[in-house]
Parts: structure tokens; sequence; C-alpha cells
């Protein structure tokens, strides 16, 4: 479980709770200070209206797939680079020692199949150009992947918005065709607007905010996949185990660790 997503939302919204406790009457409890935010009417529109017009601009095989998108933000699956990069030199240890051929005994035991499909192609014996073209059209696959879950998610995010205002101005037009009862007026408006509550807050403490973590889960993913096409071009190509690894280093920024280190000047 990804703790950063799961404790942004409840800093996000344990801050909405926040203001609403300090922000409510002496007279009111909590429990009806929550009571008085929770209306059904607004729901079913910000959040049933927002869903239902962001699935219209995607396709079944793209619905399908959004609960495995949106659990890329809340389930870190990816790898320690340097568990990683150590993988990948001991790969290039066994291929120069034994062959490339032993490493098809190293396949089953891995579960990532970005990894699995480059240890079989370099088991083939498929060229540096072909192992290197199929790899990065998966790689752009993935891209493809995780940009629409984000397009989805943000859509929601403008979506819910929009329809906030428009269940407010429902609410509105409601109340001011019965002007008859004054006394419900104030109540009737302050109702009208928690649609716009709804649409304004879920927009921006729940769609957004995903959307910007499934990009940056693909940013990560990625980067972990280039990682592994440049250890295997390297296994492919006889790389000594000492350079692969000081080639992998290098796709990784540490401070002070990648700088160029200063020429001192002869007197």
């Amino acid at each position: 479980m990804d703790k950063l997503t799961v404790g942004g939302m409840i800093m996000a919204w344990g801050s909405v709770f926040a203001c609403l406790v300090l922000e409510k009457p002496a007279s009111e409890s909590i429990g009806e200070a929550l009571h008085s935010f929770m209306k059904e009417a607004p729901a079913v529109l910000v959040f049933g209206g927002a869903f239902g017009a962001a699935t219209i601009g995607i396709s079944m095989h793209e619905l399908k797939a959004i609960g495995a998108k949106l659990k890329r933000a809340f389930v870190d699956n990816a790898m320690e680079h340097g568990a990683l990069i150590k993988m990948l030199v001991d790969f290039a240890m066994i291929s120069r020692r034994d062959g490339v051929l032993a490493l098809e005994n190293s396949i089953e035991n891995q579960k990532d199949e970005f990894l699995v499909k480059g240890l079989q192609l370099l088991v083939d014996g498929v060229d540096t150009d072909r192992l290197r073209t199929t790899m990065e059209m998966d790689m752009t696959s993935l891209k493809t992947w995780y940009k629409e879950g984000e397009e989805y998610f943000k859509a929601l995010g403008g979506y819910a918005p929009t329809l906030g205002i428009i269940g407010t101005v429902l609410g509105l037009v409601s109340m001011l065709s019965n002007l008859e009862d004054a006394a419900s007026m104030g109540p009737a408006i302050a109702s009208a607007f928690i649609a716009t509550l709804y649409g304004i807050s879920s927009a921006n403490l729940v769609f957004l905010p995903l959307a910007t973590k499934i990009k940056n889960a693909c940013t990560r993913d990625v980067h972990e996949k280039k990682i592994i096409l440049e250890g295997l071009l390297c296994i492919q190509e006889g790389v000594s185990p000492r350079m692969t690894e000081q080639t992998l280093q290098s796709l990784i920024y540490s401070p002070g660790k990648n700088a160029v280190p200063e020429t001192k000047e002869k007197k």
C-alpha cells in the first residue's frame, strides 16, 4: 500500500472536517453539522453525472481496466533501484560465465512481465536492434495504458465542479419558484450550494490528485523499464558486469553521486 496516497487523502479530508467543526455554530453538535452537509440529490447529480459523462469518452476495454489503473495509485509495485541493478548485474555475471542460455533458468523466478519477456528474447538470440525495438514498443504501450487512466480521472475532475454548479442552479431555481415561505429560503439556499461543494471538493481532493498519482506511477514504472532494457542490452552486447553496473547507476540521479569530479589545475 502506498502510504503517501492514503495519508494525503486523510490529511486533505481531515482538513475539511476540521474546518467544518471549527466553523459550526456553537448550538450545533458535530453530528448535526455533518448531517446538514449530507444531501442525496446533489450527490447523485455530481457523482453519477461525472462518472457518466467521463465514461462516454472511453471504450468498454478502457473502462474494464480503470480498476487496475486506480490500484496503481494506491499500491506501489516498483522495485527498489539498487535491488533491480544488483539483479541485472547478477544476470550479466551468469551470462558472462555460463553463456546467455543459462539465463533461461532465471526466467520462471521473475514476476515482472517486461523483464520476463526481455530475458526470453535474450535466450532466443534476437539481435540488439530487434530487442530494443520490441521492448520500446512495450514501453510505449505501457505509457498509453497509464495515460488512459490519467485522462479518465482528469475528466472526472473537470465534470464534477460543472455538475456541482448545475446542481446549485437547479436548487436556486426550485427555491425561487416558491417564495411564499420566506423562512425556508435560508436553508434552501444553503442546500443548493451543497452540490457545488461536492463538485469542487471531489475534483480537487480526489479525482485530480488521483490523475496526478497515476501520471507519477507511469513515470516511475517507465523509468524502471528503461533500467531493465539497458541492463538487457548490456548483457547481450557482452559488457562486463562492472561496466554494466556503472551504466545502470548512471540512470539513477543521486545528488553528489553523479556529479562530475572537479579537475585540479597543475601549478
